[in-house]
């Protein structure tokens, strides 16, 4: 809702993906868990962190892939804050598949 100047509420109408894919950037960061889950359940294979390019259009990313390449770019082993980058995207580190 829109508080207007008069003080009245105003609906705010957000145009919807339809069930498309979100894009993510190639420098995104992304937390362990996620990382983990890919690595641990062979059914979580979110296209557009495996197959990059934001993925637009690609829900399940095909098992050539595997999970993608990440580095760890912070807190290493800490359940709360492991934070994940693609490989060549920054964040130093060694490789993860």
């Amino acid at each position: 809702m829109d508080l207007r100047d008069d003080g009245s509420w105003r609906p705010i109408r957000w145009p919807l993906p339809c069930g498309e894919v979100r894009d993510i950037p190639a420098n995104a960061r992304v937390h362990g868990s996620v990382i983990r889950r890919m690595q641990q359940d062979a059914t979580y294979r979110p296209g557009n962190l495996i197959v990059g390019g934001g993925g637009r259009g690609v829900r399940l990313a095909p098992e050539q892939y595997g999970i993608g390449e990440w580095v760890c770019a912070e807190r290493e082993g800490c359940p709360v804050g492991e934070v994940w980058v693609r490989k060549g995207a920054g964040g130093g580190g060694e490789v993860k598949q």
